[in-house]
């Protein structure tokens, strides 16, 4: 072994003791009280419950998400829910094991079991096996692969990029299940910091209303249906929580901080550790290139629209070598790559693809930290574009025969929705009072109905347009 097994022993005893300490500030805020949990942790508890009923097919799950998403959060929240059952229970950050212990899964996993005196596949009782940021271990996947087929009484929770976990060996992609974690949605956001729950089935009812009517008058109708609801969730949220969200709110780790220099220090931090420590993992680059990856990010950031030849000659690499930097941008969660409409299949096309951070709060940073050259009115329209295409994927990823793009036209609608062979085409800004980019937009691609989300106004139909203005508070309550 390359690490001491005497401290492996050590380090092991410490996490099983230290563990009820550190799930404490995870589950408990500053006074004490019990933090609301995200929505996805009683799909995830599911899951374990399963497990614990004695259903086999529920022992691995993998819970992908970006960086500061809340995996870890999310973790020990699990955990600490099931620890008075009768059970072996370990938690493992593997960046610690790897980095500061110097050794690995599959040594910590074989003095684990001397520990209890017990080889894991035949244990007396079950073991909740929760590890952080996996991917940490070069070995992961064959070791816990190897794990979950020898011992059926071991219930592994994973987190980690969704690169490494989801593009690993078919092995791997086969045993897990896998979740995703994604930035908080503006509800979520107000349950944390508010402890306010959202009106049960609103969410449900309002994406049905937005995105499957068959018209824009029968969307319309529908949400004015739902008007009542909406105002009532708003009564006591005033418009600084809104600001609060779009610019750090949907990264759950910044809303207890309330000095914002800190949180855009963590957010810049937070990007850091992607840079140079996710990114290396999934790609061989070398160090010259990965150290231009934060000036790009800025330039993105700081641009109306992208091209990879000026941006080759801006930071002295290759074109090729752009387009690789914004995959793995792209893979790592940092990035989404929105086609322009007409690019099937991702092949290659005459307009260039439009690219918007994962969460609004990675350009804000930059903002504020760095400034901007691009209008006032562009950066707050660039930052809602950020948001509504983090709610896009959120809402429609895994969905069968769903597809983003964008018209790339000049003075064209910034989103094209497609939900099989329907279309809707959508306009986002702070104070649109017009409708000529949707019809522009329609003319060319005869969607179902578009739809303008705008910070200002009140919702209204337009019949000539086959449009309806939705505000966007409304919108982000889907």
């Amino acid at each position: 072994m390359s690490a001491n097994k005497d401290k492996i022993k050590e380090y092991i005893s410490d996490q099983v003791a230290q563990a009820d300490f550190r799930a404490q500030g995870y589950v408990f805020d500053a006074h004490n009280k019990k933090r609301l949990n995200r929505n996805i942790f009683l799909r995830l508890q599911a899951h374990l419950d399963k497990f614990l009923e004695g259903n086999k097919a529920y022992r691995w799950i993998a819970l992908t998400g970006l960086r500061g998403a809340g995996k870890t959060t999310v973790m020990y929240q699990l955990y600490h829910a099931k620890k008075n059952i009768d059970a072996y229970s370990l938690i493992l950050p593997v960046d610690e094991i790897v980095e500061t212990l110097g050794s690995n899964l599959s040594e910590i996993l074989s003095v684990f079991e001397e520990v209890i005196n017990r080889p894991l596949s035949n244990l007396d009782k079950p073991l909740l096996l929760f590890l952080d940021e996996v991917q940490y271990d070069s070995k992961w996947g064959v070791t816990l692969k190897a794990l979950y087929d020898r011992a059926d009484n071991v219930f592994i929770f994973s987190t980690g990029s969704a690169a490494v976990l989801v593009n690993t060996n078919s092995d791997v992609a086969r045993r897990a299940i896998f979740e995703k974690m994604y930035p908080l949605s503006f509800t979520e956001f107000i349950k944390i910091k508010k402890q306010k729950v959202e009106i049960k089935g609103l969410a449900k009812d309002l994406r049905e209303a937005v995105f499957e009517a068959g018209t824009a008058l029968e969307a319309f109708t529908s949400i004015s249906l739902l008007q009542s609801k909406i105002d009532r969730y708003y009564l006591d949220i005033g418009r600084l929580e809104f600001e609060s969200y779009l610019h750090y709110g949907s990264l759950p780790f910044m809303i207890a901080l309330d000095n914002e220099a800190i949180v855009y220090d963590q957010i810049h931090k937070s990007l850091d550790r992607v840079v140079n420590k996710d990114i290396p993992q999934m790609q061989s680059m070398t160090r010259d290139i990965i150290s231009k990856i934060p000036a790009i990010l800025y330039a993105i950031a700081d641009m109306d629209a992208l091209n990879f030849s000026t941006m080759a000659t801006k930071f002295g690499i290759s074109r090729p070598k752009v387009s690789e930097i914004f995959s793995v941008l792209e893979e790592a969660e940092v990035l989404h790559r929105i086609y322009p409409h007409g690019s099937h299949f991702k092949q290659v096309t005459q307009k260039p693809s439009k690219y918007l951070f994962s969460s609004p709060a990675f350009r804000a940073m930059y903002y504020k930290t760095i400034g901007n050259t691009i209008t006032e009115q562009n950066a707050r329209g660039k930052l809602l574009e950020d948001l509504v295409s983090m709610y896009l994927y959120r809402i429609f990823d895994k969905k069968p025969m769903y597809s983003l793009t964008y018209d790339g036209a000049q003075g064209g609608a910034d989103f094209i929705v497609g939900v099989g062979d329907k279309k809707i085409v959508i306009e986002v800004g702070s104070n649109k009072t017009e409708y000529r980019q949707v019809v522009k937009t329609s003319q060319k691609v005869t969607p179902a109905y578009s739809i303008i989300l705008s910070e200002e106004g009140n919702l209204e139909y337009n019949e000539e347009a086959n449009a309806l203005k939705i505000p966007l508070k409304y919108f982000l309550l889907t």
